[in-house]
């Protein structure tokens, strides 16, 4: 039974993302036509409301139908574009922040991804039409001056644009082999890259939050499992930080990380 919940569950994916990518690829086409007018700040209203309108779909399939449960743990502050990080275990891990975070009218989050990613069918489209700022990951200062100035720009519009900067601060999902790679000092997670979250501080309006978020799944955290409602119960711990009393951004993301693994269960 959990692999037909499974299945319709990819299906209902699919078909929303499918529905909503044809508005925001006509929304990114605009955008290319009208970069400096005016009608920029009504096609990214547009962009926004076709996201929520996927994201309200996506939430009430999985929280309603597949019957996910989160337990959340704090607030998020009021902020239209806050910094929000967290750890990275399964895909799952998305629509779990959206219930967590976007729905009811919280902001949206824009992915720090993956260059790559833009040249894959619908996800591509809908990376572009939304702004998400693309990392190059790639060797040398050439690569790094360039991750540097994506980060750089869409924190600076932050200013006039809407939505939460989402950085996976360990740059990868958590798997064993990852782990066993890595060796790193928690037991639970990978360990965290200050790349992302000091440029972003850096160059963000002044004021901006940083919220941390850790997820913790009460069961197995394999994507068709979760999707198939095995894993129904996810903590969701939430903890916001004053930007400006960060210091040493290294330090402070492994006193973050030391303690988010211990909230899992032993």
């Amino acid at each position: 039974m959990r692999h037909i919940i499974s299945l319709l569950t990819t299906l209902i994916v699919i078909i929303n993302l499918g529905f909503w990518v044809i508005w925001l690829a006509l929304l990114g086409l605009l955008k290319l036509i009208f970069q400096h007018n005016p009608l920029r700040s009504w096609i990214n209203m547009a962009s926004e409301l076709c996201y929520r309108g996927a994201v309200a779909v996506h939430n009430f399939w999985m929280f309603r139908i597949v019957g996910l449960r989160l337990n959340i743990q704090g607030q998020l502050p009021d902020h239209s574009s806050p910094i929000i990080i967290s750890n990275h275990q399964t895909w799952t891990d998305i629509p779990v922040l959206h219930g967590a975070v976007t729905a009811d009218g919280g902001p949206i989050l824009k992915f720090l991804i993956k260059r790559e990613l833009l040249w894959v069918p619908i996800i591509g489209w809908i990376c572009y039409s939304l702004n998400f700022p693309r990392l190059f990951r790639g060797q040398g200062n050439d690569a790094r001056r360039r991750d540097y100035s994506a980060i750089k720009s869409f924190s600076e519009s932050l200013h006039s644009e809407r939505g939460a900067l989402m950085i996976f601060s360990e740059g990868t999902r958590f798997t064993s082999e990852k782990y066993r790679n890595q060796s790193p000092p928690y037991k639970h997670l990978l360990t965290p890259r200050p790349g992302g979250l000091k440029i972003a501080l850096e160059t963000a309006p002044k004021g901006t939050p940083v919220v941390d978020i850790t997820i913790i799944y009460r069961g197995s955290t394999n994507f068709w499992h979760c999707i198939g409602g095995g894993t129904q119960d996810v903590d969701v711990i939430i903890r916001t930080f004053d930007s400006t009393n960060i210091g040493q951004i290294r330090t402070w993301l492994d006193q973050r990380w030391a303690e988010k693994d211990a909230y899992f269960p032993i």
